[in-house]
């Protein structure tokens, strides 16, 4: 039997008349604030976004991001974002997030990322470590 990454609920929310466009679906430019704030609830799962880490300040930088567009949604739609880690790298994790519509839980929006970790000073990545690999690898490894 395969196993999957876990997701986790990273958002939970509402489509409003104000969050659609001129053809009354949800706008991408309200969709982009529900998914990246559903990606720092994953990351948050891994300890706080910012730490210190061998003396340096570290944090997180978007370095990827595709998404697919599946499915329309319009005004009074509920939604959930479901966040789960597919890969840990060296200095990066790769994550997916779902936007889909509630009950059916029906995939509307599919953000595939690449998140590194982030020397905040040199603004360079940096490797993975610590409590931060080992909560990535933890929930990478847990079975949906």
């Amino acid at each position: 039997m395969s196993q999957r990454p876990a997701s986790h609920e990273t958002f939970r929310g509402v489509v409003f008349p104000w969050h659609c466009d001129v053809m009354g679906h949800f706008s991408v430019q309200h969709q982009m604030p529900l998914l990246d704030g559903a990606i720092y609830h994953l990351l948050g799962l891994l300890g706080p976004l910012v730490a210190e880490q061998d003396g340096h300040r570290v944090g997180w930088a978007d370095v990827r991001h595709e998404i697919t567009y599946q499915k329309e949604m319009k005004a009074g739609d509920l939604l959930v974002c479901e966040s789960s880690i597919v890969a840990v790298g060296n200095s990066s994790i790769r994550h997916r997030t779902v936007l889909a519509r509630l009950p059916e839980r029906e995939p509307c929006t599919i953000l595939d990322g690449v998140t590194v970790r982030f020397d905040l000073d040199e603004r360079k990545s940096v490797p993975l470590a610590g409590s931060a690999r080992e909560r990535a690898t933890a929930l990478l490894a847990t079975a949906a």
